[in-house]
């Protein structure tokens, strides 16, 4: 039995989808004019247009030994050649600041960075999976480029990987086999591949958190762990997406049933709370309050809610600097709440402003290499907007034509899972600071309703969720 998808929820998705890459089309004129015009991005984007259509083969049926020889070696050569864009490169942001955190878990022994812009040294600023891993990582194959594409390439193989499971379940392992070549090969993903972020990681454990509330069956602890471990190590990765947990289990009500689904959502509480346990004990330890995930809620909330605030990070305020971690924290939350109350309006407008752009523009991967030191030449970011930019609003309207159309026999499932994912953005991610990386997870279930559409239809649907 094939699962619907109410039709306001598809409505608001075909329109969500369809204003956004209305939004990307009027905005490219101005994206791509920021870095240049040139023949060489032209090239580029049919490039990688080619490149893209090499999976239309998987659609079809699985490949031959030989096919996936060829397609592992154009992946390795595409993310290689992207790797070369970082190397010698400085990066600032997220990247850096997760290398020195694991080379500190190493050499000290201590989780913690100093921040010269709070201008003093934090406990938790930033939450510790991703860094943890990393240090691991670190710890064997060391932080050159080659070693953190390394293990950026695994995680988005293990994302690869449950993408065509999705496919699966919904009905169409094409269409996932599909979806999988695609996010492999993603502009967005190759930007991403060669630096420290945690981006990659965050999808990862989106994906297996919509596999596991739809794949639970009577074992109810086994299915809450598969919930409850992925659940909080997003929450120990990424706080700000930490709803989606919940949020995918809420929107699957229709299918499985209140009751059910408020069990499962309970047990797997049970086993998120024993995960994340090691961290607020750390934390009480040494701040003496209850500090759950980070200390720099009050930070993204400035960020993102200010009169110069456009999603992207800013410098924070000269004035606060040197506070202690726990009350900056509370003091530069304070000052975005009061700009929030003293000018509705004008927070009104920038969120909106703040969701359009970050979810209809597709161009951080080159500001982020254009950012670094030295800075990539002029002619080479022109040469990559286009595929970048063109490849994410291409998507968008390809999604709300495949919301339309509904041709993949587990659409409606899929709907409900892209619903639950715009409603973290819109409801949880888009108050604090926000930018094209923090919609980063929607892309591979996008990429998932796309291909459904173009792929051949099998006859089995979906099974009911339990």
């Amino acid at each position: 039995m094939t699962a619907a998808a109410p039709r306001p929820v598809r409505w608001a998705i075909q329109a969500t989808l369809a204003i956004l890459c209305l939004y990307g089309l009027w905005s490219a004129p101005g994206v791509l004019g920021r870095w240049g015009y040139s023949f060489t991005g032209i090239c580029a984007l049919l490039l990688w247009v080619a490149i893209a259509g090499l999976g239309l083969p998987l659609l079809r049926a699985r490949p031959t030994r030989r096919w996936l020889a060829l397609l592992a070696m154009v992946a390795i050569t595409l993310r290689l050649c992207f790797a070369l864009l970082s190397v010698h490169r400085g990066s600032g942001g997220d990247p850096n600041a997760y290398l020195l955190l694991a080379k500190g878990l190493l050499i000290r022994d201590e989780y913690g960075i100093y921040d010269q812009y709070f201008g003093g040294y934090w406990r938790a600023l930033f939450p510790p999976f991703y860094s943890f891993l990393l240090a691991g990582w670190g710890s064997i194959a060391g932080f050159s480029t080659a070693s953190v594409l390394f293990l950026g390439t695994v995680i988005d193989l293990g994302a690869a990987s449950l993408i065509v499971q999705l496919g699966r379940r919904l009905g169409n392992e094409g269409a996932g086999r599909g979806a999988a070549w695609l996010y492999l090969v993603w502009p967005s993903v190759l930007f991403s591949a060669p630096l420290a972020q945690k981006e990659g990681l965050c999808a990862f454990l989106i994906l297996a958190l919509a596999l596991a509330w739809l794949n639970r069956d009577h074992r109810i602890w086994r299915n809450a762990v598969k919930i409850g471990v992925p659940a909080a190590l997003l929450a120990l990765t990424q706080p700000g997406q930490a709803p989606l947990a919940a949020l995918f289990g809420l929107c699957l009500i229709g299918q499985a049933g209140f009751l059910p689904i408020l069990l499962a959502g309970l047990r797997a509480a049970c086993i998120a709370l024993l995960v994340m346990l090691p961290w607020w004990i750390r934390n009480w330890l040494i701040f003496g309050v209850f500090m759950p995930l980070t200390s720099a809620g009050g930070a993204s909330l400035w960020i993102g809610n200010n009169p110069d605030a456009t999603g992207n990070w800013l410098p924070p305020p000269e004035h606060l600097r040197g506070l202690p971690e726990i009350v900056y924290n509370k003091r530069i939350g304070a000052i975005a709440v009061e700009w929030i109350r003293a000018n509705p309006g004008a927070f009104v407008r920038l969120t909106i402003t703040k969701f359009l752009r970050a979810c209809g523009v597709g161009a951080f991967g080159i500001g982020r290499l254009v950012a670094m030191q030295p800075p990539l030449p002029a002619a080479i970011a022109a040469a990559l907007v286009p595929f970048s930019h063109l490849a994410h609003v291409a998507l968008l309207g390809g999604s709300a034509v495949a919301a339309r159309l509904r041709r993949m026999p587990g659409t409606g499932t899929l709907l409900l899972l892209i619903a639950a994912c715009l409603i973290q953005l819109m409801f949880f991610g888009v108050w604090f600071e926000f930018s094209e990386r923090h919609r980063e997870f929607l892309t591979p279930f996008l990429l998932l309703l796309v291909c459904g559409m173009i792929a051949p239809q099998l006859e089995s649907a979906e099974p009911t969720p339990s």
